[in-house]
């Protein structure tokens, strides 16, 4: 038996991710254990994982809370620059404490989200086989397909293919300072350096949280890349909600996630369109409290900190979201067509695979409009073509077998089936 260490973003979604599949792990008479900031602990034991806390000094119970105030506020380059500062403390962060961490913990192989690219030196510090699990878009780089952060569809010329291979190119340049930084500490180490960040993914097993039916067609996909759809994050104990004001109307599920910031603008007029065409809305704020400022909002939508958005999509007509990947793919698997409104990083890729694939739309930040919304929401909810893709992909998700299969593959590739 194994105990793996699972290492990634703090996110919830990136978390509950690993933990999804650690736990059909340990099922299975494994062991798991979280190796994340402190804020991450409470969500850990919660997914019934241990914990293993690092940065206590500078990433002190709070930290990611701030850093995601401040992350949803900004946008496009401004939101990247942010965004690689962090990552460049994480990275730092991780490489100095967790390899004794993990050596004290007697951990003898990884689970490691594609996001973060320390861990694969962590696992060649330890000599341990790792595991890469896309929890995001995949970015492993393909002439066929843009990166994760590009709202284009796939390569249809020659053409095409050209711009998306320099496109590849320019995303691992624009990462240069995350190389810099994991190689000084790998020439401490006495390791080869890195020549890009696309060489941190597992030369073992990557797993996509994604279907051949929702992404984009590829040229080439490496041998150890495995689809695996949905990972289960059904676990967590059910979120209080006032389901006596549901009023059997059409429901519209609103969520831009845990980290963006809606400035309150986008929901206002999300709440305009919905009394217009006579359907209930359901808001979720991702944590932050609602207070008094919703009071006053047109059709008077339901306000929540937190929704069982599980639970919720059950009943959902149609889901408007930030097109984050888990909340695109739970609608999808719960056959609801969405309408995306990316902000930010590969919420572009996720939006536009959603527009290729027919099971929704997607409209951009800066066209955002009361307008845009009611001609979205009365498409979907008139013509059955959204219906029936999103219903088709639920069919996809469900075959391609989860953290199960997820659990299948790890084991045989390390020798345990």
């Amino acid at each position: 038996m194994h105990h793996f260490g699972l290492i990634g973003p703090p996110g919830i979604s990136h978390v509950t991710g690993l933990t999804g599949v650690a736990r059909e792990l340990c099922r299975r008479g494994h062991r798991a254990t979280v190796f994340n900031i402190q804020d991450v602990e409470d969500l850990a034991k919660k997914e019934g994982m241990g914990f293993h806390a690092l940065g206590i000094e500078h990433h002190p119970k709070g930290s990611f809370q701030r850093f995601a105030d401040e992350f949803g506020r900004k946008h496009g380059l401004e939101a990247l620059r942010f965004g690689l500062k962090v990552a460049r403390e994480e990275i730092k962060m991780l490489l100095e404490e967790a390899p004794e961490a993990m050596r004290a913990a007697g951990v003898t192989a990884l689970l490691i989200d594609q996001g973060q690219p320390a861990g694969s030196s962590i696992a060649e510090r330890l000599r341990l086989p790792f595991i890469t699990i896309c929890n995001a878009v995949p970015c492993d780089p393909d002439p066929n397909v843009p990166p994760s952060d590009s709202g284009s569809g796939p390569a249809r010329s020659w053409a095409d293919r050209l711009k998306n291979r320099a496109a590849w190119r320019l995303l691992d340049l624009g990462m240069t300072p995350l190389r810099h930084t994991i190689n000084g500490y790998r020439r401490g180490w006495g390791m080869k350096p890195l020549r890009s960040l696309y060489d941190t993914f597992s030369p073992v097993l990557e797993l996509a949280q994604e279907t051949p039916a929702f992404d984009f067609p590829r040229q080439k996909l490496p041998p150890q890349f495995h689809y695996i759809g949905l990972i289960d994050r059904s676990h967590s104990s059910a979120t209080p909600f006032p389901h006596e004001r549901l009023d059997g109307r059409p429901l519209v599920y609103g969520s831009l996630g845990t980290v963006s910031k809606d400035g309150d603008g986008v929901f206002r007029m999300l709440a305009e369109a919905c009394e217009k065409l006579n359907v209930q809305l359901v808001i979720t704020l991702g944590g932050k409290l609602p207070g008094d400022r919703y009071n006053d909002f047109p059709g008077s939508p339901i306000v929540v900190a937190y929704a069982p958005q599980l639970e919720l999509l059950k009943r959902a007509a149609v889901t408007i979201c930030h097109a984050g990947n888990n909340t695109v793919l739970e609608s999808l698997a719960s056959g609801v067509p969405v309408i995306a409104v990316p902000l930010n990083t590969d919420q572009y890729g996720v939006a536009a695979r959603l527009q290729h694939s027919g099971a929704g739309e997607r409209i951009e930040l800066n066209k955002l409009s009361v307008k845009r919304f009611v001609e979205s929401l009365d498409r979907i909810l008139s013509q059955p073509s959204y219906k029936q893709r999103a219903q088709a992909l639920r069919a996809s998700l469900k075959e391609a077998g989860g953290e199960v299969r997820a659990a299948d593959l790890i084991e045989q590739k390390l020798g345990m089936a």
